[in-house]
């Protein structure tokens, strides 16, 4: 299982909200999804095709709250929850999930590259502002 937060500073909460509220424009930030392929099914909630930076592709739902963003992965490498969201003045991104064979044979690796690359994603968001 991985499961880790990391949060990041804020100057303008509006602004980061609109960027992360805004689903098509995740890969953008977050370099380990290469393409979202989603359509609106219901106010604010997206249904479809995630595909990764490492060849592999899952299915995806993603909830757009008043001050998150709810990725569930539903099939493929990875299962579980990722929420972006704004409190106070930090923007935070919490992980929990797991990954299917053979993914989870270097999960140590895995969870220490998503860490990375999340710090990385909220540095990009934060710079955008």
């Amino acid at each position: 299982m991985i499961s880790f937060t990391v949060c990041k500073e804020v100057k303008d909460k509006e602004k980061v909200l609109s960027i992360i509220k805004d689903v098509k424009r995740m890969p953008e930030f977050w370099k380990g999804t290469r393409e979202l392929n989603v359509v609106e099914v219901g106010q604010g909630v997206y249904e479809g095709e995630v595909k990764f930076a490492f060849p592999s592709k899952g299915k995806v739902r993603i909830e757009v709250l008043e001050n998150k963003v709810v990725v569930n992965y539903l099939k493929g490498p990875v299962i579980g929850k990722h929420e972006i969201y704004v409190e106070g003045d930090k923007i935070c991104s919490s992980w929990n999930v797991r990954l299917s064979f053979p993914f989870n044979l270097r999960e140590k690796w895995t969870a220490e590259h998503f860490k990375s690359g999340t710090v990385h994603a909220l540095e990009r968001i934060v710079n955008s502002q």
